[in-house]
């Protein structure tokens, strides 16, 4: 009876050892296999952040370009600025010196006056046109349509509508339209 005994305690003793192998394997393999997606989760992020990273260095290389093409754009208007208040002086330096000569000769004869101010004008828009880089409009005969309208042309010139216009000066719409055709083809 004892062999018997022995063998139960020795059966009992493997189903125990058993049991405790047969957790541990499966707790191992869970273990691998959540190490493997800890693995691919620290793969996932590290991509992830290297991906940013290099985002960032793209955006703070694409800053400091735009910050230089601002500087550079900055200075260029600032020169050019210079340059307009220069050209704005001597302007108003030669201006200064017709309205002088004109008062001067307005005292002296009234016809005369006139003529010296058409010729002064005539020297001023020569002076602006060698200042100026862009071509000056010409002086417009003084029986031209844009004088006996300068309403409807400085309303024309904001970009208002022939109705607007009408309405505004009090004109039919056909009459405008004439009007605006008479003075483009006098300014052809």
């Amino acid at each position: 009876m004892n062999d018997a005994w022995l063998y139960v305690m020795l059966l009992g003793a493997a189903a125990v050892v058993y049991a405790f192998l047969i957790p541990k394997e499966k707790s191992a393999k869970q273990a691998s296999g959540s190490d493997r997606v800890v693995q691919q989760v620290e793969q996932t992020l590290e991509q992830y952040m290297v991906e940013m990273e290099k985002e960032n260095d793209d955006l703070v290389n694409l800053l400091v370009q735009i910050r230089q093409e601002t500087g550079a754009k900055q200075l260029a208007l600032q020169e050019q600025l210079g340059d307009m208040r220069g050209r704005l002086a001597e302007m108003e330096r030669t201006a200064g010196k017709h309205e002088a000569r004109i008062e001067q000769l307005s005292s002296v004869d009234p016809r005369a006056a006139q003529e010296a101010a058409i010729q002064l004008r005539n020297e001023l828009l020569e002076n602006a046109a060698t200042l100026s880089p862009s071509p000056e409009p010409q002086p417009e005969p003084e029986d031209s349509v844009r004088h006996r309208y300068p309403q409807l042309f400085e309303l024309h010139d904001q970009g208002k509508s022939v109705d607007f216009i009408a309405k505004a000066i009090g004109l039919q719409r056909g009459e405008i339209q004439l009007i605006l055709r008479l003075a483009k083809r006098e300014e052809a």
